[in-house]
């Protein structure tokens, strides 16, 4: 299904002082327990992925490099091997869900003197390190399950295929049938994209919700995703 990038990066760096400034859109979700459902999870590796970077720009700050992404966010970039790993995130989600989920994110880079806007937002995040995304919440085809463990709650996204009749496009990589129960679109019966599995895979990790998520639905976070930390 492609190759990952298999040339240098090739980036002018330029010096700048920036203030992030966060536009993030909320939307509120009901609260109904979910049933159980299995994960599809569909197998990618960085082999499997073409993630040709667009040629601009980078930022510099005073600790770290940041690369530009063909992103619509207020600020669309990442350290060099968070936007590796997401334009193949990114790749794999188009080739199976048949839509270009990613291209357009509610926040990424956060550097400078950026304020918080919005409850439930960590001051610390691992958006001023370019090592997260948050996706576009108003996506229609967004669906998500609840999940619950010892350490809390989490959601997990699936997207609502292109196709509905279990072909992708490219004939290794397909949507899976599933029955969901859902937090924002109640019961769905269709061909879905695990987008949480295959975040991981890539090296993403999602993260639980805040305490008081249940009043605040600001404090879901389910639209968060972050590089994974190595041991």
């Amino acid at each position: 299904m492609g190759v990952l990038l298999s040339k240098p990066l090739s980036y002018t760096a330029i010096s700048i002082r920036v203030v992030g400034l966060v536009v993030l859109s909320i939307v509120a979700t009901a609260t109904l327990i979910p049933t159980a459902v299995s994960s599809p999870g569909i197998p990618h590796t960085f082999a499997d992925r073409i993630a040709d970077l667009p040629v601009r720009s980078a930022v510099k700050t005073d600790d770290e490099l940041f690369v530009p992404l063909d992103v619509v966010a207020p600020m669309p970039f990442l350290r060099s091997g968070a936007a590796e790993s997401f334009h193949a995130l990114r790749a794999a989600v188009i080739d199976v869900a048949g839509f270009d989920f990613l291209a357009r994110c509610g926040d990424m880079l956060r550097v400078g003197n950026a304020k918080v806007l919005k409850l439930g937002t960590a001051f610390n995040s691992r958006h001023k390190k370019g090592e997260a995304f948050d996706y576009n919440q108003e996506d229609p085809r967004v669906l998500l399950v609840r999940e619950s463990d010892s350490k809390g709650v989490r959601w997990r996204t699936y997207l609502l295929c292109e196709r509905q009749n279990g072909t992708a496009r490219r004939d290794a990589s397909k949507c899976a049938k599933a029955a969901l129960h859902t937090d924002n679109a109640g019961f769905v019966s269709g061909y879905v994209f695990d987008f949480t599995a295959a975040a991981e895979q890539f090296g993403w990790e999602r993260i639980y919700a805040h305490a008081g998520w249940a009043k605040e639905p600001t404090k879901k976070e389910f639209w968060h995703y972050q590089l994974r930390l190595h041991d």
